[in-house]
């Protein structure tokens, strides 16, 4: 995790002297920190800044509806704006959810607008764990108004209840995020999605529910150090069909 970046947005938050999820505005952030925003047809990308000497200017795609996704875009911005000298920026959907090795400057944005909306006391502060991870981040999101991909993200990054988080796209696995106290750890990038979980069904062109499913820890795990055969634990899945994506989320039974 890059200390520089979130030193960046803690910094933020205690310049404007944000408490609580309630008192934060991006867009109120951005515009004292002399960035205007707009929104426009970005032509494929979802944000982009413009920076110069005196401020900047960003520009969010005006096809997003979602008011977490806007926020969020913002946020992912601002970073760009505090940690790099580049002038200017072109952030796909895909930049804003990468938190692997690659790109970089994309993953510091990430990082840095996940601790400007989602600081890590706050979290373990306020959001409760409901035994179903769409729910638990669907009202999280809203609360602390981002999207349900980054406060699942974040959630598995410092929440208190164990989980494991993994994101595929085209059949293969692109990152995961898993909690301290969950059992497993490793997860191989770029592994095939395993025919044991629910998720393969999405690249089977089959239609999957949002319902907690029971499937084997050989799903994903069959890698990991502490393996078991037998084990079981749920798996919860939210298909992003735009992306040919799946978003997974794994908790002991």
């Amino acid at each position: 995790m890059s200390t520089r970046a979130n030193a960046k947005a803690r910094e933020l938050i205690e310049k404007y002297c944000i408490n609580d999820p309630s008192d934060l505005n991006v867009r109120d952030i951005a515009n004292a920190e002399n960035l205007m925003i707009k929104e426009e047809d970005t032509k494929g990308h979802v944000g982009r800044i413009y920076k110069d000497e005196e401020g900047g200017i960003i520009t969010i795609d005006s096809k997003i509806k979602e008011a977490g996704r806007k926020n969020f875009t913002v946020a992912h911005e601002v970073g760009h704006y505090m940690l790099e000298k580049e002038r200017e920026r072109y952030c796909s959907n895909e930049d804003l959810m990468t938190y692997g090795d690659k790109k970089y400057y994309e993953r510091e944005a990430n990082i840095f607008a996940a601790e400007l909306l989602m600081p890590v006391e706050w979290v373990r502060e306020y959001v409760k764990w409901k035994d179903d991870a769409i729910e638990t981040f669907e009202e999280a999101a809203r609360m602390f108004g981002t999207t349900l991909s980054s406060m699942s993200l974040r959630y598995a990054e410092c929440g208190k209840y164990p989980i494991a988080v993994i994101f595929t796209k085209d059949g293969r696995v692109k990152w995961s995020c898993i909690n301290i106290y969950f059992p497993f750890k490793y997860v191989e990038h770029n592994q095939k999605v395993n025919s044991f979980s629910k998720a393969y069904e999405f690249y089977q062109k089959k239609e999957i529910d949002r319902e907690p499913n029971d499937i084997l820890a050989d799903a994903w795990f069959l890698k990991d150090f502490n393996y078991e055969r037998e084990r079981y634990m749920i798996e919860q899945n939210l298909p992003m069909k735009k992306l040919n994506a799946v978003l997974t989320f794994l908790w002991e039974l």
